[in-house]
């Protein structure tokens, strides 16, 4: 857990260079005051960055500043806000940072046209996010010593611009030994009031179970969209508080859903409430005022896990699963100015791909849509018969709530404009990681394997059926169109192909752009027109086989002795996988999971569709083959 002083040397930012970026510490860059000190925003290099000039009467010197020094530049989790440097020029302490573009999760709370933009999904990876960061710091680092965080709240929960939480502010944060079965350090109590665990305070006794309790108080501020400190009158009642207001709405016996009435209603009809009851039950346990009755982080990850994955299914049972009707469309509708001004009015250098059927362009939204980092698609107008067809696409992605589909942002309809706009993954698509060497030795087998699963849940979501015994089949499944964010998560995109109806249609279109020459193209959808399910199997079946070999299929290659250049499925048929599997990953694979890749890659590129296997089989056995490996 400790750093040498030598190694935080290399960390070591002069004092006139940070005076430099915030002019002085001036008011214009001051994006946060507390008792704790100042903190301002500014550009250091290539970084935008948060930095903390601490108040000296809030620690007893310097050897307290350099424990946390010690402490946040050990931490390296994507649910910690990273560490970027300090200084201690002049007798300062400041800690710099990463700047978080959404800045912190009260915030969003608090504002009413913030908070409705957080659908009950996004609330369910904000909190997941944030209990894995709180994971991190009780399982151990270094020494066998964990940290208890003691500030755990939503001021505390940073998200960036992915929404993706990071836990913040290690003032207060106290190191105890990993080794005892309880960790006890007795210590004056420290937090904030409405989020202290009331055992902590009135003991001054702290465990890790005090950061749960603080975690459950944030837990119930994200599905009411009350914070913990601003009281509400409810019915006849005077003012409560929401943890009042928690415990007596969950012991209401004269109503069944008593708690169901803390619900936000932003997010009300957009909820599963077996989702909700899953996560409302961890929740609760959070704030047992019996310490040992307090769930692991172990245990809350595996709850929202499951309530994530209840609300997801609920999406793939429903046609609209929000329900999205024009009127609601409405308010996804992102003025043509705005998108103008995140483009650079659609300027060559924000362009990122262009095709037959418009172009796509990185862009910045500004605070009134979260500060998003987005990609946007300004559609030909060539590519839709009509308006009622643009909206047609537009009602359908915006439907979808999936961790593997990329994510609906809003659209533009203005001036004859046809724009959707949707998440930006920041490791751009799948392709791109085979077309340099170095960027494909970069990318392990098991991540390749966790990138096939993710790919393949978002196929079963689309196939899965969709109210009415509706589907939806892609038609277009490729490595250009599975995008990966951050964490090398797979993003599904691009649906100006699909087909949705009812599970025993077929479908007998098949488009110009991706009929005859595509490689990835089923070829009984090619001979008889009959789209389904099995046609998206067997692209997928050939982006497995690009994953293995690192060869994109539609680049000619020679292996042993051949002279001629031959495309990627042509050497699987003569030569066989096992000689053409990628030698940057080669070394890395266990024999049983590569065998069980093998047979699933296989089996997806059979000519005869009915002997392919389904989505569940597939996901199954990369999970056999992931289980393998590891």
């Amino acid at each position: 857990m400790s750093s040498s002083g030598l190694n935080l040397e290399k960390y070591r930012i002069p004092l006139e260079e940070i005076i430099r970026a915030t002019n002085n510490f001036g008011s214009e860059t001051l994006v946060g005051d507390g008792g704790f000190g100042m903190v301002h925003k500014a550009e250091l290099g290539d970084h935008t960055v948060a930095i903390k000039r601490l108040n000296r009467n809030n620690y007893q010197g310097n050897d307290e500043f350099r424990n946390e020094l010690h402490m946040v530049s050990s931490f390296q989790h994507p649910n910690i806000i990273p560490f970027i440097g300090y200084c201690d020029d002049d007798n300062e302490m400041i800690i710099v940072y990463e700047y978080a573009i959404n800045t912190s999760l009260d915030r969003h709370l608090h504002n009413p046209e913030k908070r409705r933009l957080i659908t009950w999904a996004q609330r369910l990876k904000i909190c997941l996010g944030a209990a894995r960061g709180l994971k991190y710091l009780h399982s151990g680092l270094g020494h066998k010593l964990r940290v208890i965080h003691r500030d755990v709240k939503s001021a505390n929960i940073l998200l960036d611009d992915n929404m993706e939480a990071k836990i913040c502010d290690f003032g207060l944060s106290r190191f105890g030994p990993r080794n005892q079965a309880e960790t006890h350090v007795i210590t004056k109590a420290s937090g904030t009031r409405f989020y202290i665990d009331p055992l902590y305070n009135e003991r001054g006794r702290l465990a890790k179970e005090s950061d749960i309790y603080s975690f459950g108080v944030v837990l119930f501020e994200i599905s009411s969209g009350m914070l913990a400190y601003q009281p509400r009158f409810f019915g006849d009642a005077n003012e409560q508080y929401l943890m009042d207001l928690v415990r007596s709405h969950y012991d209401d016996q004269e109503l069944v859903d008593g708690v169901n009435k803390l619900i936000d209603p932003d997010i009300r009809g957009d909820i599963d409430m077996r989702s909700f009851h899953t996560f409302n039950k961890i929740a609760h346990q959070c704030i047992s005022f019996k310490l040992k009755e307090r769930p692991t982080t172990d245990r809350i990850i595996g709850s929202i896990e499951e309530a994530l994955n209840i609300q997801n299914n609920k999406a793939a049972s429903t046609v609209t699963i929000r329900s999205i009707q024009p009127q609601n469309l409405e308010s996804f509708r992102i003025p043509l100015k705005e998108i103008k001004l995140a483009t650079g009015d659609f300027s060559p250098d924000s362009r990122i791909k262009g095709d037959g059927n418009g172009a796509v362009f990185k862009g910045h939204l500004s605070q009134s849509w979260q500060n998003r980092k987005v990609a946007i698609k300004r559609h030909d107008p060539r590519e839709y018969e009509g308006e009622n067809q643009f909206h047609n696409q537009l009602k359908l992605v915006s439907s979808f709530h999936h961790e593997n589909i990329i994510h609906f942002i809003g659209y533009c309809d203005e001036g004859n404009e046809m724009i959707i706009v949707y998440e930006y993954a920041s490791n751009h698509s799948l392709d791109r990681h085979f077309e340099d060497l170095n960027t494909r030795r970069s990318l392990t087998w098991g991540q390749r394997l966790k990138i096939c699963l993710g790919t393949a849940k978002g196929l079963k979501y689309l196939h899965s059926g969709r109210g009415n015994d509706h589907r939806v089949i892609h038609g277009n499944i490729r490595s250009t169109k599975i995008l990966l964010d951050q964490n090398l998560e797979a993003k599904i995109c691009d649906f100006g192909m699909s087909q949705q109806g009812p599970r025993n249609q077929h479908y007998t279109q098949i488009s110009t752009e991706i009929a005859g020459t595509n490689l990835y193209l089923d070829p009984v959808y090619h001979d008889s027109g009959i789209l389904d399910e099995n046609s998206d199997v067997y692209s997928f079946g050939v982006v497995l086989l690009e994953m293995l070999t690192g060869m994109l299929v539609d680049k000619l290659s020679r292996f042993g002795d051949s002279t001629n250049p031959q495309p990627l499925i042509s050497l699987v048929k003569s030569d066989g996988l096992e000689k053409i599997i990628d030698s940057t990953i080669r070394y890395q694979i266990d024999d049983r999971s590569l065998q069980v890749y093998k047979e699933l890659a296989y089996k997806c590129i059979r000519y005869n569709s009915k002997e392919r296997p389904t989505m569940d089989t597939i996901i199954k056995m990369i999970e056999d083959a992931i289980h393998f490996q590891y």
